[in-house]
């Protein structure tokens, strides 16, 4: 039977397959190929570990390419591009074989009544489906971008405040060797006034415990700058830098733009950008679920072989749903929740948003007026007391005690001097991870005039 059925029927079967995948297979595997959609992200690249100096701009470039952080996001991309691919493709042709009406009883026994049938199906969607499952699969791929900058907004913020820590724990160990200094001066000058016979040893013996303390701080303050070298290194995935140190103007601070201007600023920031994607992607999700009700149509065509008269013969199929009772009527009504969701979602994180940024605007603001203070009026105070308590010791007229009290209120000063300045430029980074954008974009965007 089996012979014979492949000698009779091979001319209808090679028919039936080639018309198949001439109409079907091709356009097919054309969709595949020419999927739309922007390149993925390349992958991070070999890179030489910097020495010597290291700038802000070193440290941001080599974070944009090597950071661990941000690979995850960049395979997200093409993996979300792979999906639109994917979700382009027409369903696969299905290829069915029966055998009736044998081994029966009378004269359906044995094979000589037996019937054969070889076909090929296709499942035709209606309403659109494709193409509205592959622009859904595109928005979620636009959202996955948009999450991408978001995740290098993050790290860029992470990276500019370690630079800046490291610009303060270099400034912090230059104090504290500048404050061994001066401890080791003031306890030249004791013991010169103790072996005149001008002082008691016991001030000697205080002054020798200062500059041991200075020199405690000192090497503590070492290890801040190896420990703040490390933090900045990892945000490229290095755990040992080779670098030596950072160069940048710490005591630099622009002009500050009012708050309007920074609201302003917002509005087309990423985590703003992002949630109209989002909304994007619910809405084609949306569009795809009502599609979803509509009804396909399966169509197929074959060879049927009757095995008692030794005769072939075509056969077409056609079948579809009856949606009587689902026309994913839940689905659609969830899918339209879901944009609403979206909707109110977004609300939510521009409140949330603008609370921050206002909160980090008036840090901003409070570190700003710090930083004038110190620089401008206190530290010059307390220099003037140092020098002159310094002189007025030597000449016999003050105690110890007073001279290691305004040399301890100035070095104190300057630290917390450093420390609004960390404070500054923080609250700076954090208003352009927020806004997605420089200071300056914010003071340009708003018409307002640069101070500098």
């Amino acid at each position: 039977m089996f012979q014979s059925l492949r000698g009779s029927c091979a001319p209808l079967i090679a028919a039936v397959l080639a018309c198949w995948a001439a109409t079907v297979l091709a356009p097919a595997a054309h969709a595949a190929g020419s999927a739309p959609g922007p390149a993925p992200p390349s992958s991070p690249a070999a890179f030489a570990e910097p020495t010597g100096k290291l700038t802000l701009g070193d440290a941001l470039a080599l974070t944009l390419v090597n950071s661990p952080a941000l690979a995850p996001w960049s395979i997200e991309i093409k993996a979300a591009e792979a999906a639109a691919l994917q979700a382009g493709l027409r369903a696969n042709v299905e290829f069915g074989a029966e055998i009736e009406n044998f081994g029966g009883t009378g004269e359906f026994g044995g094979a000589g009544g037996a019937e054969a049938t070889i076909a090929l199906s296709q499942l035709i969607e209606l309403g659109g489906k494709r193409a509205k499952r592959r622009a859904a699969a595109m928005q979620s791929r636009n959202l996955a971008a948009w999450d991408y900058e978001i995740a290098r907004m993050n790290a860029l913020t992470r990276t500019t405040n370690d630079f800046v820590a490291l610009l303060a724990a270099q400034k912090n160990r230059a104090l504290a060797e500048e404050l061994t200094k001066v401890a080791e001066e003031v306890l030249e000058s004791v013991a010169r006034r103790v072996i005149a016979g001008a002082t008691s040893p016991v001030e000697e013996s205080r002054a020798r415990v200062e500059r041991e303390m200075s020199r405690i701080e000192q090497a503590g303050a070492v290890r801040e700058v190896n420990a703040a070298r490390v933090d900045l290194a990892a945000n490229w995935g290095t755990a040992s830098p080779q670098f030596e140190s950072a160069v940048g103007d710490l005591e630099q601070i622009p002009p500050i733009p009012s708050r309007e201007a920074l609201h302003s600023a917002v509005e087309t920031s990423p985590s703003l950008t992002r949630w109209a994607a989002e909304l994007d992607r619910r809405r084609a999700q949306l569009d795809l679920t009502r599609a979803e009700g509509s009804m396909d149509v399966s169509v197929g065509a074959g060879v049927r072989y009757f095995n008692d008269r030794d005769d072939a013969a075509f056969l077409i199929e056609f079948g579809f749903p009856l949606r009587f009772f689902d026309r994913n009527q839940g689905a659609t009504q969830a899918a339209e929740l879901r944009v609403r969701q979206a909707g109110e979602e977004r609300r939510a994180a521009t409140v949330r948003i603008l609370k921050r940024l206002s909160r980090t605007h008036e840090m901003l603001l409070a570190a700003e007026d710090e930083v004038t203070a110190l620089r401008d009026r206190a530290i010059p105070e307390a220099t003037k007391a140092f020098e002159a308590a310094q002189s007025t010791y030597l000449r016999g007229s003050l105690r110890f005690t007073d001279v290691l009290d305004t040399e301890r209120m100035l070095f104190e000063l300057k630290g917390r001097y450093f420390d609004a300045l960390v404070r500054y430029h923080h609250a700076v980074s954090e208003l352009e991870r927020l806004t997605g954008a420089p200071l300056a974009a914010a003071r340009d965007h708003a018409g307002e005039p640069d101070n500098d």
